[in-house]
């Protein structure tokens, strides 16, 4: 027979001091998890994008040359380097907490399934359409100017 399961006030002792070792336990990883951050640059290094362990943006950085491209390149280059950034979000969480969760797997996936459900891979990246870099106007005639067409209406 076990003498703690006789004595009532052992047994309290015993699980104030396991309460207790899960409440530092917590603690650590709430710490732990909110220091993590990610930084992913985009194919060519001119956009920077990191993202806390929330997935949200906390910091972004354009060098000149990202400032020289096209805007729907330079939106598709940032996003692209968020999402990256995001799915990489679970396997640093995972690193930083095994030391504190160890072997206590049901834990483990408990805190990293959701993660991989809020924040998947990203899809390849799709080349973005490039427009001519002419003057913008709403009618799309091919670049054919008809106004100057020898050949009339």
């Amino acid at each position: 027979m076990n003498p703690a399961a006789a004595d009532p006030d052992a047994m309290m002792r015993q699980w104030n001091e396991q309460i207790q070792a899960k409440l530092k336990q917590a603690d650590e990883m709430k710490q732990v998890a909110n220091a993590v951050k990610v930084t992913q640059r985009s194919s060519d290094g001119s956009v920077s994008v990191t993202v806390d362990q929330n997935g949200i943006v906390s910091a972004l950085d354009l060098t000149d040359a990202a400032l020289r491209k096209q805007p729907a390149q330079l939106s598709a280059d940032i996003l692209g380097a968020m999402r990256t950034a995001q799915a990489q979000i679970a396997s640093r969480m995972q690193e930083v907490m095994a030391p504190i969760i160890g072997g206590d797997s049901a834990t483990m996936d408990a805190l990293m399934g959701g993660y991989q459900e809020r924040f998947p891979e990203p899809e390849p990246e799709q080349p973005v359409e490039r427009r001519p870099s002419g003057p913008s106007d709403d009618d799309d005639f091919g670049g054919h100017n008809f106004a100057r067409d020898d050949k009339g209406w």
